[in-house]
This record gives C-alpha cells, sequence and structure tokens, in this order.
C-alpha cells in the first residue's frame, strides 16, 4: 500500500457520501415520479385557477347557494357520486383519460367543459396561470373527444358572437368554439355555427365546447352566470343540492415503473429493508478497516537487523555448518 495517508478526512469522506446518497435518491424520485411533479408544478386545476380562463369564480358561484355543497374528486372513489361532476380538462389531458372518466361516471351525470386558450402557471403561483395570446389549436381538442362522439369541433373567426339558449339570455362570446349540430342535443347555440353546450345522445354527459361561458373572465358578466347556474340545476335533476368538482384529470398517475413500485407500498417495506442492511454494512465496514496501515519495509534498518538478515542468507545458502568452526575457535 501506499506510504501517503488518505487525502480525506473521515468526515469529508462522510459528507461525500450522504451528498451522494441524497443526489441518487433525487435522481430516483425524479425518474419514478417526473410525470407527478411535473403535474404539481407546471398544471394549474381549472377550479383552483384565479387567472380569466379559470373556474374558481364558478366553484365560488356554486358554493355560495343556498343549500349547495361544493366539493373536490382527487380520486376515482370520489367520483362515484350521483350528483353532478364538472370536469375541466386542459391542453395536456388525453382523450383516453377523459373516455376513463366518462367510464367510471357509469351514466351519472357529468358536464365536460373543454379548453379553448393555451396558458402556462404565473409564476410560482399555484392558483394563478396566464393565458397565451393564441388559441388553442383544435386537434387536440378534437382528440379529447375521439372517443366520446364523432360531432366536429370548430371555432368562429375573429369578432363577438351571441349565442341563444331559450330563456337564458347570454353575454356576447368572442370567436366561440362549437361543436356540430348534427351529432349532439344543443343547448346553448350559436347561429350559422353549432352548439356551445349540448348533451351526448342517450348519456348523461354534457359537453360546454366554449369555456368562456363559465370561467372566471366569462361570470363576471350576470347573464352568463345565471345562465350556467340554471343549467347546470338542470343537468343535476333540477336539484343543486351538491355539486363536484373533478381534480383527477389534472393530477392522474403518472406510467408505471421499476423505481415507482420500489418506493411505493407493499415493496416500500422491502426496499428500506435493504437500505437499512446496505448502511449497516457501511458502518460495520468503517469500524473493522479504520485508517491505513503503512507496508513495512523488505531490509529493515540497524545492526541486528542486518545480523539477522545475512543469517538467513547463509542458512539458505547451506553454509551455516561452514561457520561453526570459527564461532568455537
Amino acid at each position: 500500500m501506499s506510504d501517503n495517508p488518505s487525502p480525506f478526512t473521515t468526515r469529508t469522506a462522510l459528507v461525500l457520501t450522504g451528498i451522494g446518497g441524497l443526489l441518487l435518491l433525487a435522481l430516483l424520485v425524479m425518474a419514478g415520479f417526473g410525470q407527478e411533479i411535473e403535474a404539481r408544478v407546471t398544471r394549474t386545476p381549472g377550479v383552483a385557477s384565479k387567472g380569466a380562463t379559470g373556474f374558481q369564480a364558478l366553484h365560488d358561484l356554486l358554493a355560495g347557494l343556498p343549500g349547495t355543497t361544493v366539493t373536490l374528486a382527487r380520486d376515482n372513489d370520489a367520483l362515484a357520486a350521483d350528483h353532478l361532476v364538472i370536469a375541466t380538462p386542459d391542453a395536456q389531458t388525453k382523450g383516453a383519460d377523459l373516455t376513463e372518466l366518462v367510464r367510471l361516471r357509469d351514466a351519472r351525470p357529468l358536464l365536460i367543459i373543454l379548453p379553448k386558450w393555451q396558458t402556462e402557471r404565473d409564476g410560482l403561483s399555484s392558483t394563478r396561470e396566464r393565458r397565451i395570446p393564441d388559441a388553442m389549436n383544435l386537434a387536440p381538442v378534437g382528440a379529447m373527444l375521439r372517443g366520446l362522439t364523432q360531432a366536429a369541433i370548430s371555432r368562429a373567426g375573429q369578432g363577438a358572437r351571441r349565442p341563444v339558449a331559450p330563456g337564458w339570455p347570454l353575454a356576447p362570446i368572442e370567436a366561440p368554439q362549437t361543436l356540430a349540430i348534427g351529432g349532439v342535443e344543443p343547448w346553448i347555440t350559436v347561429r350559422g355555427e353549432g352548439a356551445i353546450l349540448s348533451k351526448l345522445p342517450d348519456q348523461n354527459v354534457w359537453i360546454l365546447a366554449d369555456p368562456d361561458l363559465a370561467n372566471n373572465y366569462g361570470l363576471r358578466d350576470p347573464r352568463n352566470a345565471r345562465a350556467i347556474v340554471a343549467a347546470i340545476k338542470a343537468m343535476n335533476d333540477d336539484q343543486l343540492d351538491a355539486v363536484t368538482f373533478d381534480l383527477t384529470l389534472h393530477y392522474r398517475a403518472g406510467e408505471r415503473n421499476l423505481v415507482k413500485l420500489m418506493l411505493t407500498p407493499p415493496f416500500v417495506a422491502v426496499t428500506i429493508a435493504l437500505l437499512a442492511a446496505a448502511l449497516l454494512a457501511g458502518l460495520a465496514s468503517a469500524a473493522r478497516f479504520g485508517p491505513p496501515r503503512r507496508e513495512a519495509r523488505a531490509i529493515p534498518f540497524g545492526k541486528a537487523a542486518l545480523i539477522e538478515t545475512i543469517a538467513a542468507l547463509t542458512r539458505r545458502a547451506g553454509r551455516a555448518a561452514a561457520g561453526g568452526p570459527r564461532f568455537a575457535a
């Protein structure tokens, strides 16, 4: 071994080992839960958003009605409620997730408010988002509906148009987004364009194609607020005792992988046991070996060592007996 002592003290070695372990753990967590972390950091659920394109005003409007209870569905079990569930998919929502949501509702009332605008989180705020100037491309919106209806979605050109609904006066909407009337049962329409609010045939599923009727920007007009409350009441069997906003589309679990399997029950117990065993083995190794030892010289210094070396060489050469008479003399 080398004559030089270790370049690191025990404390330095422990600190470097600890930092390396933490970085490895962070890498594993990001590899296994990256999709969930990205959703939490970059996406703002519509019901929690206070920006113009969010639905915080709709939540507060319904919660402020006498006798109405508003809840948030954070998991699939909460979607089994018999009352109306309102889903607010965004640009990142997949069509398969929306179809699965309809399946989970199992003929119970569901209102889907489609996205129209591209948004991004406003700084580090978890409740604010800002709208990107251009409207969202229609292709992803149509892909969301592919498993639900064949009705084509379209968007009118520049300019405001006033929606038409029986008994519900409404404010004009800029470039309204509509579904083709041929494949749905229209509730609110735009003349010459299509249906803004419609019901899927033979299903308790309603689609609000243009969110500007119910988002924070749209509800600034009392006419829209009265109309959307009346429509929700009609969807909910003419009752407004309870309404649930869905959050599962925004905080959906990511893809399964080995790291996630290791760090979630029941296999997380095995992972903890293995880490504990590795830690104990490391502590035992550190206590056993200690500081490095110097390697002994092949030929030591000193007269005694020199005499012992000569005697050893004499014995190895087989000449030890020849020296007897000299010592005797």
